[in-house]
Parts: structure tokens; sequence; C-alpha cells
């Protein structure tokens, strides 16, 4: 068996699509690929600005509305890596000027975390891991 290569994309599941788009856009930088609808769900589907990873996010037709909860099986969070610490403390101030509330740079063995949220409460965090 081949071993995997890595990720391909993440697909997350919001509330309300357009509001999501706007601000995977506004805040991430998100830069859109594709949409997709059908009678079951609608999606918009990202690359990174530099290429890379997709990100979808996709709202389900019939959907109750429970909002996210990082405790129920499936996803915790999400996190992008960011190239430096630097880069983790302009981004800091970014989603400061966005008004999205987050953790703040917290040390951890690897490098450093910074934990938010998106408008569904989705657990995103930014990940920059210091050289060995």
């Amino acid at each position: 068996m081949k071993s995997l290569g890595g990720f391909h994309h993440a697909a997350l599941t919001v509330s309300d699509l357009e509001r999501s788009a706007e601000w995977y856009t506004r805040v991430l930088g998100m830069v859109e690929l594709f949409r997709e609808d059908s009678p079951t769900r609608r999606a918009v589907v990202y690359r990174f600005a530099g290429g890379g990873m997709s990100v979808g996010v996709v709202e389900h037709a019939g959907s109750d509305g429970v909002g996210f909860d990082p405790t129920v099986i499936g996803l915790d969070h999400v996190a992008f890596s960011v190239a430096s610490q630097q880069d983790m403390r302009d981004w800091a101030a970014h989603l400061d000027g966005h008004g999205v509330a987050h953790s703040g740079p917290i040390e951890v063995p690897p490098g450093e975390i910074l934990n938010f949220k998106d408008p569904d409460g989705i657990a995103l965090a930014l990940f920059w891991e210091k050289e060995a």
C-alpha cells in the first residue's frame, strides 16, 4: 500500500454560506476557486492566497442549525500553518483589526498556537512550528 501524501482539502459545514464565504475571504484572505449548488447542499471551495491546500465551506439543506461543538466526535479544530513567529504576531493583530476574538499566541512544545473561531463557532487555529 502506498503512503498518504498529506491533506488535499478540508470541508466545514456552516449555517449561512454567504456569511461564511464573505468571512473566509475577508478575514483569512482565501481565494475562491469555485461554487457548487444542488438541491441538498451549496458550497464554496477556496485555496490559500499563495496556493496550496483547499478549504470548503458547505451549507446543507435541512440542517438542524445546532452550533459547532469541539467535544462531539468528529472535528476538534482545523489549524493553518504560519511561517514564522512574527507572522503569528501579525495574524493576531490582523484578527484584532477584524474584531475576531482569539487566544493570542500560546507556547506549546513544538512552537506556538493561536486559537479563534469562525462565524459559526468552528474552532480554527494558526500554528507556527519552530525548527528543531
